[in-house]
Protein backbone atom coordinates (compact mmCIF):
# COMPACT_ATOMS: atom_id res chain seq x y z
CA UNK A 1 0.00 0.00 0.00
CA UNK A 2 3.01 2.20 1.02
CA UNK A 3 4.59 1.76 -2.64
CA UNK A 4 0.83 2.23 -4.42
CA UNK A 5 0.39 5.33 -2.67
CA UNK A 6 4.13 6.65 -3.80
CA UNK A 7 3.50 5.88 -7.02
CA UNK A 8 0.51 8.05 -7.38
CA UNK A 9 2.13 10.60 -5.42
CA UNK A 10 5.14 10.41 -8.10
CA UNK A 11 2.03 10.41 -10.85
CA UNK A 12 0.24 12.98 -9.75
CA UNK A 13 3.47 15.31 -9.56
CA UNK A 14 4.03 14.47 -13.45
CA UNK A 15 0.70 15.07 -14.39
CA UNK A 16 0.75 18.55 -12.73
CA UNK A 17 3.80 19.01 -14.06
CA UNK A 18 2.69 18.28 -17.45
CA UNK A 19 -0.66 20.15 -17.36
CA UNK A 20 1.03 23.57 -15.66
CA UNK A 21 3.39 23.66 -18.63
CA UNK A 22 3.04 25.57 -22.02
CA UNK A 23 4.94 26.31 -24.72
CA UNK A 24 6.34 29.67 -24.77
CA UNK A 25 6.75 32.36 -27.47
CA UNK A 26 9.70 31.91 -30.06
CA UNK A 27 12.84 34.05 -29.79
CA UNK A 28 14.84 35.90 -32.22
CA UNK A 29 16.65 34.38 -34.86
CA UNK A 30 19.92 33.33 -35.16
CA UNK A 31 22.75 34.41 -36.96
CA UNK A 32 23.22 33.78 -40.41
CA UNK A 33 25.51 30.64 -41.05
CA UNK A 34 29.36 31.02 -43.36
CA UNK A 35 28.46 30.48 -47.11
CA UNK A 36 28.98 27.06 -48.37
CA UNK A 37 30.98 26.43 -51.52
CA UNK A 38 30.32 27.70 -54.49
CA UNK A 39 28.73 25.37 -57.12
CA UNK A 40 28.55 24.99 -61.09
CA UNK A 41 26.55 28.22 -61.11
CA UNK A 42 26.85 28.49 -65.14
CA UNK A 43 25.41 24.33 -66.01
CA UNK A 44 25.26 25.66 -70.03
CA UNK A 45 22.92 23.07 -72.44
CA UNK A 46 22.59 23.43 -75.75
CA UNK A 47 19.31 23.76 -78.28
CA UNK A 48 18.49 20.17 -79.32
CA UNK A 49 20.98 20.55 -82.79
CA UNK A 50 20.51 18.26 -85.69
CA UNK A 51 23.31 16.87 -87.49
CA UNK A 52 24.52 17.53 -90.65
CA UNK A 53 26.70 14.52 -91.55
CA UNK A 54 29.03 14.70 -94.83
CA UNK A 55 30.75 11.86 -96.01
CA UNK A 56 34.49 11.63 -95.91
CA UNK A 57 36.00 9.32 -98.67
CA UNK A 58 39.38 9.56 -97.24
CA UNK A 59 38.80 8.36 -93.56
CA UNK A 60 35.34 6.16 -95.10
CA UNK A 61 33.32 7.83 -92.14
CA UNK A 62 30.73 10.54 -91.76
CA UNK A 63 32.25 14.11 -90.08
CA UNK A 64 30.00 16.99 -88.58
CA UNK A 65 31.48 19.99 -86.70
CA UNK A 66 28.68 21.53 -84.50
CA UNK A 67 30.01 25.15 -83.14
CA UNK A 68 30.22 25.17 -79.09
CA UNK A 69 30.50 28.89 -77.75
CA UNK A 70 30.39 27.49 -74.06
CA UNK A 71 33.10 25.07 -74.67
CA UNK A 72 36.14 27.09 -73.55
CA UNK A 73 39.45 26.62 -72.59
CA UNK A 74 38.57 26.63 -68.77
CA UNK A 75 35.96 24.18 -69.24
CA UNK A 76 38.33 21.72 -71.75
CA UNK A 77 40.83 21.98 -68.62
CA UNK A 78 38.59 21.18 -65.46
CA UNK A 79 34.71 21.41 -66.49
CA UNK A 80 32.62 18.46 -67.91
CA UNK A 81 30.70 18.36 -70.94
CA UNK A 82 28.00 15.87 -71.00
CA UNK A 83 26.25 15.03 -74.62
CA UNK A 84 23.24 13.09 -75.16
CA UNK A 85 20.90 12.23 -78.29
CA UNK A 86 17.09 12.42 -79.21
CA UNK A 87 16.25 9.39 -80.47
CA UNK A 88 12.52 8.56 -81.48
CA UNK A 89 12.11 4.51 -80.14
CA UNK A 90 9.80 1.96 -82.52
CA UNK A 91 7.25 2.94 -79.83
CA UNK A 92 7.78 6.24 -81.60
CA UNK A 93 8.51 7.67 -77.93
CA UNK A 94 11.65 9.88 -78.07
CA UNK A 95 14.51 8.49 -75.89
CA UNK A 96 17.32 11.08 -74.82
CA UNK A 97 20.29 9.02 -74.25
CA UNK A 98 23.82 9.98 -73.21
CA UNK A 99 26.11 9.74 -76.55
CA UNK A 100 28.89 7.79 -74.06
CA UNK A 101 26.15 5.07 -74.05
CA UNK A 102 25.42 4.59 -77.51
CA UNK A 103 28.57 2.07 -78.46
CA UNK A 104 25.85 0.32 -80.87
CA UNK A 105 25.63 3.90 -83.01
CA UNK A 106 29.56 4.64 -83.43
CA UNK A 107 29.65 7.89 -82.32
CA UNK A 108 32.65 9.77 -81.44
CA UNK A 109 33.32 12.92 -80.47
CA UNK A 110 36.51 15.02 -80.28
CA UNK A 111 36.06 18.49 -78.23
CA UNK A 112 38.30 22.01 -78.88
CA UNK A 113 37.65 25.38 -77.86
CA UNK A 114 34.20 26.46 -79.11
CA UNK A 115 33.43 23.20 -81.35
CA UNK A 116 32.95 19.63 -81.23
CA UNK A 117 33.61 17.31 -84.21
CA UNK A 118 31.89 14.10 -84.74
CA UNK A 119 32.48 10.77 -86.39
CA UNK A 120 30.59 7.93 -87.45
CA UNK A 121 30.71 4.95 -89.34
CA UNK A 122 26.72 5.92 -90.03
CA UNK A 123 25.22 8.80 -91.34
CA UNK A 124 22.87 10.01 -88.11
CA UNK A 125 21.98 13.31 -89.89
CA UNK A 126 19.05 14.72 -88.31
CA UNK A 127 19.69 12.90 -85.19
CA UNK A 128 19.15 15.61 -82.58
CA UNK A 129 21.73 15.64 -80.53
CA UNK A 130 22.67 18.41 -77.18
CA UNK A 131 25.30 19.32 -75.27
CA UNK A 132 25.68 20.37 -71.74
CA UNK A 133 28.76 22.32 -70.32
CA UNK A 134 29.75 22.37 -66.87
CA UNK A 135 32.35 24.63 -65.15
CA UNK A 136 34.73 22.74 -62.83
CA UNK A 137 34.94 24.23 -58.73
CA UNK A 138 36.87 22.18 -56.79
CA UNK A 139 39.89 20.34 -57.96
CA UNK A 140 40.48 17.00 -56.83
CA UNK A 141 43.97 15.86 -56.10
CA UNK A 142 45.96 15.02 -59.56
CA UNK A 143 43.03 13.95 -61.18
CA UNK A 144 39.45 14.63 -62.10
CA UNK A 145 38.56 10.99 -61.72
CA UNK A 146 37.19 11.47 -58.28
CA UNK A 147 35.88 14.92 -59.13
CA UNK A 148 32.22 15.29 -57.71
CA UNK A 149 29.33 17.06 -58.91
CA UNK A 150 26.55 17.51 -56.33
CA UNK A 151 27.39 14.22 -55.13
CA UNK A 152 28.12 12.73 -58.71
CA UNK A 153 31.32 11.35 -60.05
CA UNK A 154 32.24 12.72 -63.93
CA UNK A 155 31.84 9.22 -65.37
CA UNK A 156 28.14 8.57 -63.58
CA UNK A 157 27.39 12.38 -64.72
CA UNK A 158 28.04 11.16 -68.49
CA UNK A 159 25.74 7.65 -68.20
CA UNK A 160 22.97 9.58 -66.64
CA UNK A 161 19.63 10.18 -68.70
CA UNK A 162 19.63 13.49 -69.58
CA UNK A 163 16.19 13.89 -67.38
CA UNK A 164 18.20 12.88 -64.74
CA UNK A 165 20.98 15.20 -65.17
CA UNK A 166 18.53 18.10 -64.86
CA UNK A 167 17.15 17.12 -61.61
CA UNK A 168 20.61 16.64 -60.23
CA UNK A 169 21.89 19.90 -61.52
CA UNK A 170 18.69 21.67 -61.01
CA UNK A 171 18.16 23.13 -64.18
Amino acid sequence: MKNFRSLLVVAAILLIGMISCSKGSTGPAGPAGPAGPAGPDSVVYSPWIPLAFTYNADDTAYEDTLLAPSITKAILDSGVILTYVNAVGQDGIYHVIPTGALNTLNIFEDFSVGKINIVSENDYSTLPYRYVTIPGSLKAGNSAAGQKIKGYTIQELKAMPYEQVQQVLGN
